[in-house]
């Protein structure tokens, strides 16, 4: 069996009763979270540009774009509520994966459970199986992915929607490799658009991509069937011969699944999960030493290198730029003591204030023994005007499998964000349907309640 057929067999074999509970758990938190940033991503400039061209576009309305009453056909429901799920840079992250699993990937079976009127217990199993297939091609194909500049959320996350899209349609296993085979040419997404509403927009192409693949391989459409594995296929042409390994792609399916271990990373700030262990390690001196902004002469910062590497924007122009730029992350982490969504509009990151702390930040990429897959540790070090020199090392940041949030937190970032959509009541509802969602006999009256 290659690495293609086995990856297939997973797919079409795998379900809940074999997932372990803790992972469950874990995925209802992921599908929660993530329809709750959708919700809070309608209302930004990105989302309304994409809703506005999917509305021109029209479509068979059998979709639901969550927040608005637009419906629309399957494939372009799941692009604007990926689109809307990473508006904000406010969606879980995996280690293994690089990126933003669960967005690239909930779309596309929300989309395709409303379309064929799955179960709830459906959606979770379809949802598991797209979550698994994404960040194991990151165990297999990371670090040389990324550190070639591909985003992964949507060049993984179109893989693990077009299995997910594949489970729910119940393909057997040589139509699954044609969807794979399929999907591997619609994914793309460069390092370079980060800080663009473009971003954003590869967490559509991904599940609209994978909808759309499961699709046409169910109605015939052929593809090569080694795509793994190929000369010219997916692992070579994204990481470079002899740059992946597919017995860690294959090999290691369900075996635990990553829901469960590395685990799922949830945000507590809006912005590049890259920045959190520092932003937590100088709130951390902040409270520790009882200082303000206005004690601070200077702050070092130590990255990682691949996340030195990514938050590219030292100066930036607009929000979008300043979720990408550790500078402006700590300079308003230090005036307010936290991240909040407004932070991070356009006329935030210009404020005079703001930028003159931000002089007083100096980088330095340092990798401090980091593996690739595991968590990214940052060091800070605070010179106050009095001559203390004050300093913290975080090897994980709060929201992170290994300081998760807890269940009271995921529920009011939720709240909070669902907030600006939905009243209390139909709020309260789609949160009561997500948490027991193996019991819900229809996806159907949950989209109803998200739009």
């Amino acid at each position: 069996m290659n690495a293609t057929e086995g990856m297939a067999d997973f797919i079409v074999n795998a379900g809940l009763d074999d997932v372990p509970e803790v992972a469950i758990v874990s995925a209802k938190r992921a599908i929660l979270d993530t329809i709750g940033v959708m919700l809070a991503g309608a209302s930004e400039p990105v989302a309304g540009i994409v809703t506005g061209f999917v509305r021109e576009m029209g479509g068979a309305p059998h979709g639901t774009v969550v927040g608005s009453s637009l419906r629309t056909s399957t494939p372009l429901a799941a692009l604007a509520n990926g689109t809307l799920g990473h508006a904000l840079d406010f969606d879980d992250s995996n280690y293994l994966l690089n990126g933003h699993p669960s967005v690239g990937v909930l779309p596309a079976v929300l989309a395709q459970g409303e379309r064929q009127g799955a179960s709830g217990r459906e959606v979770l199993e379809a949802f598991v199986v797209g979550y698994e297939i994404s960040t194991k091609l990151g165990a297999g194909m990371n670090p040389a992915h990324y550190n070639s500049g591909w985003h992964s959320t949507c060049t993984l996350g179109a893989m693990g929607a077009a299995a997910a899209a594949a489970h729910l349609r119940r393909l057997d296993a040589g139509k699954t490799r044609f969807a794979l085979g399929c999907a591997a040419s619609h994914a793309s997404g460069l390092h370079a658009n980060f800080g663009t509403m473009t971003k954003p927009l590869h967490a559509g192409l991904a599940p609209e991509a994978g909808v759309r693949a499961a699709g046409l391989a169910a109605a015939g459409l052929t593809s090569n069937p080694g795509i793994l594995e190929a000369p010219g296929g997916f692992c070579q042409v994204f990481c470079g011969e002899g740059n992946f390994r597919l017995g860690d792609i294959v090999g290691g399916l369900g075996q635990p699944y990553s829901l469960e271990t590395p685990g799922l990373n949830i945000k507590p700030y809006p912005c590049c999960m890259s920045t959190h262990a520092a932003v937590d390690a100088l709130l951390d001196i902040m409270e520790e030493a009882g200082i303000e902004a206005e004690d601070v002469d200077r702050i070092d910062v130590a990255l990682v290198e691949i996340a030195a590497k990514v938050l590219r924007y030292h100066r930036p122009r607009t929000g979008l730029e300043g979720k990408f730029s550790i500078e402006y992350c700590l300079a308003r982490a230090l005036k307010e003591r936290t991240l909040r969504l407004g932070a991070f509009a356009d006329e935030s990151v210009g404020e005079p204030g703001v930028r003159d702390l931000m002089e007083r930040i100096c980088v330095r990429a340092d990798n401090m023994d980091w593996k690739p897959g595991g968590r990214k540790p940052a060091e800070v070090t605070v010179h106050t005007r009095d001559g203390r020199t004050l300093h913290k090392r975080r090897n994980r940041s709060r929201g992170s499998a290994a300081w998760p949030l807890t269940q009271e937190e995921v529920q009011a970032k939720f709240r909070d964000c669902a907030a600006r959509r939905l009243n209390p009541e139909k709020l309260e509802e789609a949160m009561e349907k997500v948490g027991c969602l193996e019991k819900v006999p229809d996806i159907r009256p949950l989209m109803a309640l998200l739009a």
